[in-house]
């Protein structure tokens, strides 16, 4: 499952990073002779490189290559890209929440930083009035923090005569610990030494059980409630599998991919964002209903072959056949790709199900 939302992640991080595309409501100050200077309203913004010079009286998600704000921003900015920079111009009444290789923050922040990237500079010109919470490799810390700094990090950098920069406490989370200037921190400094937990063969066979009964426990309910609910579901799904296997496959590969992609862009126009959600829970149940589905078509095929009738008989064939398609996606190396087939062929069983047909007697 894992694989499968970074393929999702990737896709749509490339179509916003390579096209450009901007939302944002009408109500605005305009004038026929200059840009917008006000927008009343959250700003969805996409494209190579973005440049949020205005005022927004609303909340900023933008998405690209580069990312950079330099107007005054009422609340909360949702940022994903390469690199992000918040401008001296800038200021930012609400949140920071970025994950970008690199950010640089040269204006002011009323209230909390949330950074997950690479690199982290707090310039001598910014100013953050409350926490900064960052997950980064390196940390230059040349500015103001007015509270306390949560940090994850290789290395912490600060001027050898540097004076208040943290106003409150230090916690940082590394595999060394560094020393400060004295004047830098008002506060306590609070080092916690990054240690990595190398788990036993029983620790790992524990983990392994658990997530076995786990999966094969609301398996074995999806099997049920088919079998007894929806009987004639099976028979679709098993002619979907073995009389249309490359139609099923190839509308599985589309859908697992321009699904998400459709949602997230109704979800981001701000009109239809009850679609959006009831799009996306959809998608993750048919997703959590793929080995189930599987096995039943395989099931089914059995049981047809060997002209078997018995409903429990038939519930054993398919328990067998989702126990074997568990085992095989953990199979290393080769569990990525099993995962990923049994994802796609599923979904796309699931959904040429809804295709009518005239079958061939």
């Amino acid at each position: 499952m894992n694989f499968i939302k970074k393929i999702i992640f990737c896709v749509f991080t490339f179509l916003l990073i390579f096209t450009s595309f901007a939302f944002a409501s009408n109500n605005s100050n305009t004038n026929n002779k200059e840009t917008i200077k006000v927008f009343n309203t959250d700003l969805y913004l996409g494209g190579q490189n973005v440049i949020v010079s205005d005022a927004v009286n609303g909340n900023v998600f933008a998405f690209g290559s580069s990312v950079t704000i330099k107007g005054e921003i009422l609340g909360d900015i949702f940022i994903l890209a390469k690199s992000l920079t918040i401008d001296e111009t800038a200021t930012i009444h609400g949140n920071i929440f970025a994950f970008s290789n690199d950010m640089i923050l040269k204006g002011k922040v009323n209230y909390d930083i949330y950074f997950l990237g690479q690199d982290f500079e707090l310039t001598d010109t910014a100013y953050a009035n409350r926490d900064i919470r960052a997950f980064v490799a390196n940390a230059k810390l040349y500015g103001s923090i007015k509270k306390d700094a949560f940090l994850f990090v290789d290395s912490i950098l600060m001027k050898d005569n540097a004076e208040n920069i943290i106003g409150g406490n230090l916690h940082y989370t590394s595999d060394k610990e560094f020393t400060f200037p004295e004047k830098a921190i008002m506060g306590n400094i609070k080092y916690t030494q990054y240690q990595e937990h190398t788990r036993t063969a029983s620790e790992i066979a524990i983990k392994y059980i658990k997530q076995f009964i786990s999966d094969i426990s609301l398996t074995i309910v999806i099997i049920l409630l088919i079998v007894f609910l929806a009987p004639k579901f099976i028979d679709k799904v098993n002619y979907a599998l073995m009389k249309r296997p490359f139609i099923s496959s190839g509308i599985g590969i589309l859908s697992i991919v321009l699904i998400p992609v459709l949602a997230l862009f109704l979800l981001f126009t701000g009109i239809f964002r009850g679609l959006a959600f009831a799009t996306f829970v959809v998608y993750g149940s048919i997703l959590v209903m793929c080995l189930a589905i599987f096995s039943l078509a395989i099931a089914k095929s059995f049981a047809d072959k060997w002209n078997i009738t018995s409903k429990g008989k038939f519930i054993l064939f398919a328990l067998l056949s989702a126990i074997v398609l568990w085992l095989a996606q953990r199979i290393p190396y080769l569990s990525t790709y099993v995962s990923l087939f049994i994802y796609v062929v599923g979904l796309g069983v699931f959904l040429t199900t809804f295709i009518k047909v005239k079958q061939k007697s």
